[in-house]
């Protein structure tokens, strides 16, 4: 194709999606780490400091309180603003797993479906015209019975027989071409309990990939859902060979992930996942290429590994027929409020909050090389910043070192080359290279023909 052809190719495009859009919302909320001890003599619990400390925060509002996981009181406030605050358009919401908290670890499995139960009938209330689609996180209960009963009110029968052997499921909407797939990202965890976790694991491989060969010959574009997703933690010293990852998958699931992202890029339209307790995006490349994206959604809990943030809820502007997502816009509670006021806010809108004109996989990279500028750390800050939620935001101690972790995580989903990226900053800039002057050049295009 000559260079006028592919120019009259791309903005016939780019008339279509302008032309026949149909805009549609979802919410994705993740990690709530709902802690039902919170109200009892045992709220200690789900907490980090010592009991002096507890009591002054349980006088003073529990949700404000970043050591400890959501109080009913917090979730309840969450449904409230999600309720009073989602628009008229609202087609579904995603609902990315660790429901509960992890000093739940050892109780009963009655117990831990009771706490669920609770969570799903305040969402069912919320969500009463949409249906909502969770997946399984570490912290959840596996497969049964019960869970099912739970959740059929939101899927079909066909979603229900895959998620009830193996807490994996695929959504075909009906009005459009977008098909969402849910995983089961604890099947792949290095730290799965479940006796047939292996098993199930490889089964979910082949039916993975049963279902993105169908969409592709059906012309359908898919949401890759799950609770964990490939890639590396940012944490400063996660390039050491100790680390099993960083990452929640194994390193062997980790690297077959991406190859099947790469191998179906042309049908994965885009890809959320929790875990992290972050607000942060990684990209999948292939031959030097980005291919694909993922945008990992902060927690509803404030309380992290090492991590904590203040509690964030995400609503997505998306093209309802091409399941195309245009923007976001990112809320956040901030619990550092000394006035004991319970008021969810807009942190940022994500095309205005880093000046992108699409959101796709070539203009998210060239966002990770901006914030790799050491040069011009405004960016950088507002990443920062956004990454924690608004919770205990200094930069200062993050020099050129710390910035390149960041954009290790951001661009190497592969375990080994995140940590050949962290070792060896000259190599990443080698490596980015080969692709930076074509894809330079056809985001040049895009913006142009798009203005």
């Amino acid at each position: 194709m000559n260079p006028s052809s592919f120019i009259v190719y791309i903005t016939s495009l780019l008339w279509l999606n302008l032309t026949d859009a149909k805009i549609g919302y979802f919410w994705h909320i993740t990690d709530l780490h709902y802690d039902p001890f919170h109200n009892s003599q045992e709220f200690h619990r789900g907490c980090r400091h010592n009991r002096a400390n507890n009591e002054h925060s349980h006088r003073n509002g529990r949700h404000r309180d970043h050591t400890c996981d959501s109080s009913w009181s917090l979730i309840q406030s969450a449904a409230a603003f999600m309720q009073e605050r989602h628009p008229d358009t609202l087609e579904f919401v995603l609902w990315t797993g660790d429901i509960l908290s992890s000093s739940m670890e050892h109780m009963s499995e009655d117990f831990k479906l009771e706490a669920v139960r609770n969570v799903t009938d305040i969402l069912s209330r919320t969500f009463s015209s949409q249906f909502v689609f969770p997946a399984l996180g570490h912290n959840d209960p596996p497969p049964s019975k019960r869970l099912v009963d739970m959740w059929m009110q939101w899927l079909p029968t066909e979603a229900l027989q895959t998620f009830k052997t193996g807490g994996y499921y695929t959504i075909e909407q009906s009005h459009s071409k977008l098909r969402i797939v849910v995983l089961n990202s604890v099947l792949w965890a290095g730290g799965a309990a479940r006796t047939d976790g292996p098993h199930l694991g490889q089964a979910q491989w082949g039916w993975l990939e049963e279902v993105l060969a169908k969409a592709r010959s059906k012309n359908e574009m898919v949401y890759l859902v799950a609770h964990a997703g490939p890639g590396m933690e940012e944490r400063h010293n996660a390039g050491s060979s100790s680390a099993a990852g960083g990452g929640e998958l194994t390193p062997s699931a980790n690297g077959r992930l991406l190859q099947t992202i790469r191998q179906f890029s042309d049908v994965i339209a885009g890809q959320f996942y929790g875990h992290r307790h972050t607000d942060t995006f990684r990209i999948i490349y292939s031959g030097g290429r980005p291919v694909s994206w993922a945008l990992l959604a902060p927690s509803v809990t404030p309380r992290g590994a090492g991590s904590m943030s203040n509690p964030g809820l995400r609503l997505y502007k998306f093209d309802s027929n091409t399941g195309k997502v245009l923007d976001y816009t990112q809320y956040y509670l901030d619990i550092t409020n000394t006035r004991g006021e319970v008021h969810w806010a807009v942190e940022y809108n994500l095309t205005q909050y880093y000046g992108l004109r699409e959101v796709s996989a070539m203009s998210l990279d060239a966002l990770a090389e901006r914030i790799r500028n050491y040069n011009d750390r405004g960016v950088f800050i507002k990443y920062m910043t956004a990454l924690r939620v608004r919770h205990n935001i200094d930069t200062a101690d993050c020099d050129s070192a710390c910035v390149h972790v960041h954009y290790c995580a951001i661009t190497r989903a592969d375990y080994q080359q995140f940590r050949s990226c962290v070792r060896n900053p000259a190599s990443a800039l080698a490596s980015q290279a080969a692709h930076n002057t074509t894809a330079i050049l056809l985001y040049a295009i895009l913006i142009l023909i798009s203005s």
